[in-house]
């Protein structure tokens, strides 16, 4: 008798949860009320979360749906780009020249003029001043 992917499926999801000491009872009651999408995504989350007991973290975990720990994201990437960016190349350091000592460096920024003191008319504390238009043109 062969064997259906569904069935692979849901025997390879039971082994999973029999493994991290779920009871048969745990396995048959999870499988049923919840999607086997569900519980793979939680048993493949599982090695990411601190758990002192793994098999009362994945029926919870599973129960109500936690999301991806923030370290599951942070996998070493395996795709690192080999070619480098136009933008990458213009910052590199001249051969023999430190990052201490590339341009840019630990210079000050550069002195701005002060605003002006007109911005507010003489007597007017907060700026909001009635403005009278005199002609429709200045719109």
């Amino acid at each position: 008798m062969s064997t259906t992917p569904s069935q692979e499926r849901a025997t390879r999801i039971a082994y999973n949860l029999l493994r991290l000491g779920v009871s048969r009872s745990g396995v048959e009651r999870l499988m049923l009320e919840y999607p086997y999408a569900l519980i793979e995504k939680q048993l493949a989350y599982l090695p990411f979360r601190k758990a002192k007991r793994p098999e009362a973290m994945i029926i919870q975990s599973i129960r109500n749906n936690y999301s991806a720990p923030k370290n599951f994201y942070a996998q070493p990437q395996t795709n690192a780009p080999t070619t480098k960016r136009p933008l990458d190349q213009s910052a590199e350091c001249a051969p023999g020249q430190a990052a201490s000592q590339a341009p840019g460096y630990g210079t000050p920024a550069p002195a701005h003029p002060p605003p002006p003191d007109d911005w507010l008319e003489p007597g007017d504390q907060d700026g909001d001043s009635p403005v009278q238009i005199t002609d429709e043109a200045d719109w």
